[in-house]
């Protein structure tokens, strides 16, 4: 069952603002909030990234486990938000001051895979726009993928996803731009959703949930993303093991390849009479 959502009056991840319309008018209008979020693991920084504010745990748990630094929620020992700044006033912002910022402070146990935790360790800063900002090397792109079990759902099925999940997408429909992800069973079931100015974040938010309640595998479950299919998202999905990904933009040329290498079903730029099931 998808959990409730905050109403929008008070949802952290939406502010109004006052616009003047192109007929002269001006009023308040909602937008996506965009700030900082660090990761701290083990007391140390690891990542900061823009997101949308909201499952900031969840976030940072995907996070971790698309980097391959943990593999299920066991081996983190705690996971906690903190605020670690407040909103910066206007003079602030000119002088490019961002502020309002918050930290999830993550400690893992030793079964965690500290090497890889070790490598990950740079300063790194992930834009909303970017999963892969940061990399220093075409090396550290790369990530060991479990197998994929590939399965078969008619497309007729993987159509109608994006618009069960339309009606749950409340930022997107308050702003207008906000992207979000989905996790469906093979029966079209949606299980959970979560929205983020980052569409990478929203991937990471959805996983890092299935995470937290105890999943290491995710073979059984279909990924919906209401923006484009890229290779960042893809790697992803695979890495937990997902073998069937729906997107409402088109897919890149990596992306692809390397879903249908993996034996994956990526199915994109879906919409009414529309589909493009990759072979």
């Amino acid at each position: 069952m998808v959990p409730v959502t905050l109403p929008l009056s008070t949802h952290p991840g939406l502010r109004r603002v006052r616009v003047r319309r192109s007929d002269g008018a001006v009023m308040t209008d909602a937008v996506a909030v965009e700030a900082p979020l660090e990761i701290r693991v083990n007391g140390r920084p690891l990542v900061i990234t823009m997101r949308t504010p909201g499952h900031d745990e969840e976030l940072a748990a995907g996070f971790l486990f698309a980097e391959g630094i943990v593999t299920h929620a066991d081996q983190m020992v705690s996971i906690r938000t903190e605020q670690a700044s407040t909103q910066a006033a206007p003079a602030e912002l000119a002088q490019g001051k961002v502020g309002a910022g918050a930290r999830v402070m993550v400690e893992l146990r030793d079964s965690a895979d500290t090497a890889t935790l070790e490598r990950a360790r740079r300063e790194f800063r992930a834009t909303a726009a970017c999963g892969v900002c940061g990399k220093e090397s075409l090396d550290d792109l790369e990530q060991a993928l479990p197998a994929i079990i590939g399965v078969d759902v008619a497309t007729d099925l993987l159509a109608q996803l994006p618009e069960r999940m339309r009606p749950q997408q409340t930022l997107f429909e308050a702003t207008g731009g906000i992207h979000a992800a989905g996790l469906f069973t093979f029966d079209g079931e949606l299980l959970s959703i979560r929205e983020d100015i980052g569409r990478h974040n929203a991937v990471d938010k959805v996983i890092g949930r299935a995470v937290l309640d105890g999943a290491t595998s995710l073979d059984d479950r279909i990924l919906v993303v209401s923006g484009r299919a890229g290779f960042e998202l893809v790697q992803k999905a695979l890495k937990a093991a997902i073998p069937v990904m729906v997107s409402v933009g088109a897919a890149s040329s990596l992306a692809v390849e390397m879903a249908t290498a993996a034996g994956m079903t990526l199915y994109s730029f879906v919409g009414p009479g529309r589909g493009n099931l990759h072979l």
